[in-house]
C-alpha cells in the first residue's frame, strides 16, 4: 500500500499541489467538523508540537493522514456500490445530488489527506529527515 499512498509526480505543479488548484484550501478551512474555523473554535490541535520531538510527531500523524485516507477510499466504494444498485430508482436530480455528495464526503477529504501528507514530507525533508517512503 506504500506505493499508493506515496506522492506521485503528477500531483505537484512548480511549487505547489494539484490540490491548491482544485480550491483544497477554501474546503479545508471550511469543513464543519475539523475544519480551521471549526478547530480554531473548538480548540481542536491534530499535531502535537509541545511534545519533546516533534518530528516523531510529524511521522505520527503522517500515518494517520493514510488511515484517514483508506476510511475515505471504503466509503468511496461503498458509495459508488450503493449508486449502482439503487440505479433505476434515481432521477436525474438524485444522480447530480449524490455525485455532488460523494464528491463533498469522500473524494475532497481524500485529496485533502494527500494534500496533508506532502506537506507533512516536505517538512520532513526541509528538516533533513527522510521521507516514511524512503527506504
Amino acid at each position: 500500500m506504500d506505493s499508493y499512498f506515496k506522492p506521485k509526480k503528477f500531483e505537484y505543479y512548480r511549487k505547489n499541489t494539484i490540490y491548491e488548484f482544485l480550491g483544497i484550501k477554501l474546503y479545508k478551512k471550511y469543513l464543519p467538523t475539523t475544519g480551521d474555523i471549526a478547530r480554531k473554535y473548538r480548540n481542536i490541535i491534530q499535531i502535537k508540537l509541545s511534545k519533546s520531538n516533534r518530528i516523531d510527531e510529524l511521522y505520527r500523524y503522517e500515518k494517520q493522514t493514510r488511515n484517514y485516507e483508506l476510511r475515505h477510499i471504503v466509503g468511496l466504494i461503498g458509495f459508488i456500490a450503493l449508486f449502482f444498485i439503487i440505479d433505476k430508482k434515481l432521477s436525474y436530480f438524485d444522480i447530480v445530488f449524490l455525485t455532488v455528495l460523494n464528491l463533498y464526503i469522500n473524494i475532497y477529504p481524500i485529496f485533502l489527506q494527500r494534500y496533508n501528507r506532502i506537506r507533512i514530507i516536505k517538512v520532513l525533508l526541509n528538516n533533513g529527515r527522510k521521507s516514511p517512503y524512503d527506504k
